[in-house]
Parts: C-alpha cells; sequence; structure tokens
C-alpha cells in the first residue's frame, strides 16, 4: 500500500460476529453470566451455537468496527489482522474491501479457522460475548506490512491483542516502529475483563507508547483500582488525549489535561449495545484527524454510538457523513 492520505492503521483480532437475541434462562443453561466477555475453545463455541436460533452473522472485531466507521465518515484507513481460509474469512474480507478499507489479506491468511464472537443479546439490550479466538491466535510480527505504519498517521491497537503472547510481542514492535516515525499511538482497552487480565502490560504500554486512550468507566478504574476522578487523574499524566466513556451518562473526553464531560443522546430504543464503544472511537477519531476541538471530537463520538445502539450488530447500516 502507498497511499499517503492514509489516516490510521487500526491492528485488530479479525472476527466475524454471530448475534442472536436470547432468554436469560439460555444464558443460565450455558452457565455464562450476562454481560460477560469470555475466551472460548471450539468445543464450546459449537455448543453455543447449538442452543440459538436465526443469528445475524457479519464482520465484527473492535478495532475492525472502528475502523469501518472512521471509512464511514470519510476517513481512509487500513486494517491489519488474521484471517483463515474459510467462509467466515472470505465474509470477513469481502466486507472490509466493500467498505473501502485497505486489507492486505492474502499475506495474512493462516490454516486455523476465522474468529467468531458469539454475542448473545437479551431482552434488556445487553450482550454477553464469547469468542473463539481461532486464527487471530497466529497474529505475531510477521503479520504486520510495515507499510501500513509508514502511510498512516495514528496506530490505532486494540487491547484484545494482549491475549496472545506472540501478538503482544507484536504490539510492542510496531509501537517501537511507529514512534521512530513519530506517529501517534492510540490504545483501546477492550472490557473489563481484558484490563484485569494485562494491567500490568496495558499500563506499561501506556506509560511508554500511548498517545490516545480510550475506555470506559469501568475500564479505566479496573486499570488503576481507584474511583473514576483519580483514575482518569492518572491517565491524564500519560497520555495527551482521551476518551472515557460513561454509558448513559454520556462520556469525558481530555486533551493535555484539559477536561469536558460530553452529556448523551437520548434515543427512544435501546436494541444492541454491541459496538457502542467502538463506535465512539470512530468518530472521536474522525474529529480528532479533523483537527476539530475535543469537545466536538466527543460529541461526533456520541451521535456515532447513539446510531449504532438502534439495531443489531456493531456496523453502521447508514452513512456516518449524515450525521456530521
Amino acid at each position: 500500500m502507498k497511499n499517503s492520505k492514509v489516516e490510521i492503521c487500526f491492528i485488530g483480532n479479525a472476527i466475524v460476529d454471530i448475534l442472536s437475541k436470547v432468554n436469560y434462562d439460555t444464558l443460565d443453561i450455558l452457565e455464562i453470566p450476562k454481560g460477560s466477555m469470555q475466551l472460548v475453545d471450539e468445543e464450546l463455541s459449537d455448543k453455543i451455537l447449538k442452543c440459538i436460533q436465526d443469528p445475524i452473522i457479519i464482520s465484527g472485531g473492535s478495532a475492525a468496527n472502528t475502523a469501518v466507521g472512521f471509512k464511514s465518515f470519510g476517513g481512509k484507513c487500513s486494517f491489519i489482522g488474521q484471517i483463515g481460509n474459510d467462509r467466515y474469512g472470505d465474509l470477513f474480507l469481502k466486507d472490509l474491501n466493500n467498505s473501502g478499507i485497505f486489507f492486505k489479506y492474502k499475506d495474512f491468511q493462516v490454516k486455523e479457522k476465522t474468529s467468531k464472537s458469539i454475542i448473545l443479546v437479551t431482552p434488556d439490550a445487553e450482550r454477553s460475548m464469547n469468542t473463539f479466538l481461532g486464527a487471530s491466535n497466529k497474529f505475531n510480527i510477521n503479520s504486520f506490512d510495515e507499510q501500513f505504519i509508514i502511510d498512516s498517521s495514528i496506530i490505532y491497537i486494540e487491547g484484545y491483542l494482549f491475549d496472545q503472547p506472540e501478538a503482544k510481542k507484536a504490539i510492542y514492535y510496531c509501537c517501537n516502529l511507529a514512534k521512530s516515525l513519530h506517529k501517534k499511538v492510540a490504545l483501546s482497552l477492550s472490557d473489563l475483563f481484558c484490563v484485569d487480565r494485562h494491567r500490568k502490560d496495558f499500563i506499561n504500554l501506556i506509560g511508554e507508547f500511548v498517545d490516545i486512550i480510550f475506555a470506559n468507566e469501568h475500564e479505566i478504574k479496573s486499570l488503576y483500582q481507584l474511583d473514576l476522578i483519580e483514575s482518569i487523574n492518572n491517565v491524564k499524566n500519560n497520555v495527551d488525549v482521551g476518551a472515557i466513556t460513561l454509558g448513559a451518562r454520556g462520556s469525558i473526553v481530555f486533551k493535555n489535561k484539559t477536561e469536558y464531560h460530553i452529556d448523551p443522546i437520548f434515543i427512544e430504543e435501546l436494541v444492541d449495545t454491541t459496538g457502542a464503544g467502538d463506535l465512539f472511537a470512530s468518530g472521536f477519531l474522525f474529529g480528532l484527524i479533523k483537527k476539530y476541538p475535543i469537545e466536538n471530537c466527543g460529541h461526533l463520538g456520541n451521535k456515532a454510538a447513539s446510531e449504532i445502539i438502534k439495531y443489531i450488530g456493531a456496523r453502521p447500516k447508514i452513512s456516518l457523513k449524515s450525521i456530521l
């Protein structure tokens, strides 16, 4: 890829989402805590699939969702991730290609099955995520095309990658390369359970490399094991720019230690919270790239998140240019 106009390179697990509405009894039968996000093996993944009906199958993955949202706003971006040589890999590839995102897939195909996340949505719109990593387990330094890093202004990393030792090494390699090229590094903490697993690594990465941070209030509090105000003050001492989402209470954004509270946007019907944080990051990053005031970046993130929770899935069904 030789395109100096590419603004952000997104790096994450290439996952196909399988979404299904379920009742609370289904979670009980499968012994899945409501609202949990867990890694599962292939056997449990197959067991869950047998318990659901009429699923919606769509490309997902946290960083990939953010990339698609960013592109829908009119941004230009690339994606790095692992897919398998199977029907789910073909679907993921097709969806990224249709979105206009650079993805050098042929070099990244492996023998393992493409990752999938089975997302069970209960009547209260809460999601319980069960992720089989498959091909994403093979993410390593060889997965990178350095030109993608060279051609981008910001490198965006999803925290889920830290679940595999080789992927963790690859992320540090990428961050060192990015910094040597004077690129900005953005990190999404991904989820509470991910933070619990990798707290020390995240704190080290943030202190050494990260310029832009994305988290929700539970993740940032877990990271520093402090209350919300103290946790935000801690992260402000380490990064220049950040966005902390607060669910129904809106979000807190900051730049150079000056912070703003962004009020939430009221919607009439909440359908599915899958991808709300991912799409918030899409809007925020688009505003940042366009040099909007940091408050406006937060408002744009809220708009994108409010749009995606109106329907099932984590990919926008409208052009996000329409909400600018």
